[in-house]
C-alpha cells in the first residue's frame, strides 16, 4: 500500500470494495453529518440509554445476506447485547441534592437547557427566594413523589459511561425541583434526597463481542436513504443489518451494522467512516472503557 495514500483512499481503490458504498456516502454524506452525539442537558435527552436499546432486552433485527437469488432477509436477536448492560438496585439511596443533574419529566426548556441550575433560572424565577426553609416547601409539591409510599415514589438512576451525575425520574414538578436544587447550592449543598436508585453498567465483554462482529453507524431515519442504501447493498453482494438507535436517538436515527468478517462489508465500513458516518462501534468501545 503507498504510505502516501490514506487507508480509506486505499480501502476504496481495492478491488473487493464496491463502487456501491462510495456512490451512497456521497449522495448522503450532508444528511449523515446532521448525526451527533446528544448535547448536554438537564433532561435524559443528554444519555444514550444503551439499557433501552430494544437488542439489549430481545429485540431482533434485519439481516440481509446474499443468496443464489439475490438477498435474504432473516430476522435474528444481538446474542451479545442481551448481555450489555449490567444492571445494580439499590432500595435505600442516599445523595445530594446538587448530584441530581437531570430530570426525567418537565415544561418549558428542560431539554434545551445544558443544566439544572440554568433551567432554574431561566424558568423557576418565581420560585427562589432567599429563605433555607423554602427548600423543604419546594420539595413538598405535590408532584414530586419523595414522600409517597415505597414502590410509589421518586427514583433514580447512574450510568457507568455518563458520569454528570444522578438522573431523576420524575414525572412532574420539574420547576419545584430545580427551585429547591438551585437554593440548596447557596444555603445547604449537602441538602440528601433519599430514592431507590438504579445503577446501570456496560459489560466490557459483551461490548467487545458486538464490536468484534460489527462496525455500526448511526444515519438519519430517513426513508430514502433507507431504500439506496439496502438498494446498492443488493447490488453489490454486501451483508447487512439494521436496527434502531438506542434512546434518545430512537425515532430519529437507527443504526447500520456491517459484519466485520466480510469483506465487502469491511470495505463499505470504512467509506462511511472517511465520509463522516457517525461511528456508533467507536462510541460504545469508549463508553465500555471509560
Amino acid at each position: 500500500m503507498p504510505a502516501t495514500l490514506p487507508f480509506g483512499r486505499w480501502l476504496h481503490k481495492a478491488r473487493w470494495v464496491d463502487t456501491a458504498a462510495w456512490k451512497y456516502a456521497q449522495a448522503f454524506h450532508e444528511q449523515a453529518r446532521q448525526v451527533a452525539f446528544p448535547a448536554e442537558s438537564a433532561s435524559g435527552q443528554g444519555i444514550i440509554r444503551w439499557q433501552d436499546w430494544p437488542p439489549c432486552f430481545g429485540g431482533d433485527i434485519a439481516h440481509w445476506e446474499p443468496g443464489p437469488r439475490g438477498m435474504l432477509c432473516r430476522r435474528a436477536t444481538l446474542a451479545p447485547a442481551s448481555r450489555l448492560i449490567t444492571t445494580v438496585y439499590h432500595d435505600a439511596f442516599s445523595c445530594s441534592i446538587r448530584e441530581i443533574t437531570s430530570l426525567e419529566s418537565g415544561k418549558g426548556g428542560l431539554t434545551t437547557s445544558a443544566t439544572l441550575d440554568a433551567y432554574a433560572l431561566s424558568e423557576c424565577c418565581g420560585l427562589i427566594n432567599s429563605d433555607p426553609a423554602w427548600i423543604e416547601k419546594l420539595l413538598g409539591w405535590h408532584e414530586l413523589r419523595f414522600n409517597a409510599a415505597p414502590g410509589a415514589g421518586e427514583t433514580l438512576e447512574s450510568f457507568s459511561w455518563h458520569d454528570r451525575g444522578y438522573h431523576l425520574l420524575n414525572q412532574g414538578g420539574a420547576h419545584h425541583f430545580a427551585a429547591a436544587r438551585y437554593l440548596a447550592g447557596f444555603y445547604a449543598p449537602r441538602f440528601c434526597i433519599n430514592a431507590p436508585l438504579a445503577r446501570y453498567s456496560i459489560n466490557h465483554e459483551a461490548a467487545q463481542d458486538i464490536l468484534n462482529a460489527y462496525d455500526m453507524f448511526c444515519e438519519p431515519e430517513d426513508q430514502a436513504m433507507l431504500e439506496a442504501f439496502t438498494h446498492r447493498m443488493a447490488a453489490a453482494g454486501v451483508p447487512h443489518a439494521t436496527c434502531p438507535a438506542p434512546p434518545p436517538w430512537d425515532g430519529t436515527y437507527r443504526l447500520l451494522l456491517l459484519p466485520r468478517d466480510n469483506r465487502k462489508a469491511a470495505g463499505a465500513a470504512a467509506v462511511l467512516r472517511e465520509h463522516d458516518w457517525f461511528d456508533v462501534s467507536a462510541l460504545l468501545k469508549s463508553q465500555a472503557n471509560p
